[in-house]
């Protein structure tokens, strides 16, 4: 089964102390390839710069936590970038779901990815720790792991 993870899920790969960390973190400890979206990198890059700024990381841990996350970009992650049609599913989700602007391209994603692929959306697991954007993606028909 092919694997889609959301920032929300992915930054906790990269911080133990969030909840869900363990789960996340468990499933790297095998070789997986996940895609995501090609946004994701700096969103987490962002995620670890505001724990900087709220002193819960010093400036050398979040350093050395991107060094591990441009790491694991060219051996863990197939980053997806959004084509026009993945904007404008990305748009229908916001009219239709409680979802921010980039929660909704996620979902977007993940479902270009199963369009292109010619697979049912049950058929690709969707990890998110967003509550609107589980239940958007479980109404779109994915198999979603709330961490």
């Amino acid at each position: 089964m092919p694997y889609y993870f959301d920032t929300s899920a992915l930054v906790k790969r990269y911080d133990p102390q969030e909840n869900g960390a363990v789960q996340v973190i468990g499933f790297f400890s095998s070789p997986v390839a996940v895609f995501t979206s090609v946004i994701t990198p700096l969103e987490v890059v962002s995620a670890l710069r505001i724990k900087e700024r709220n002193s819960i990381f010093t400036a050398n841990s979040v350093q050395a936590l991107v060094r591990a996350l441009d790491l694991h970009l060219l051996t863990d992650y197939e980053l997806l970038i959004p084509q026009p049609q993945t904007y404008l599913e990305a748009r229908r989700l916001l009219l239709t779901y409680k979802l921010r602007a980039y929660d909704a391209l996620h979902v977007a994603t993940a479902l270009t990815i199963t369009s292109a692929a010619r697979i049912p959306p049950s058929q690709l697991e969707f990890w998110t720790s967003d509550q609107d954007q589980a239940a958007a993606a479980t109404a779109e028909g994915f198999t979603v792991t709330l961490v």
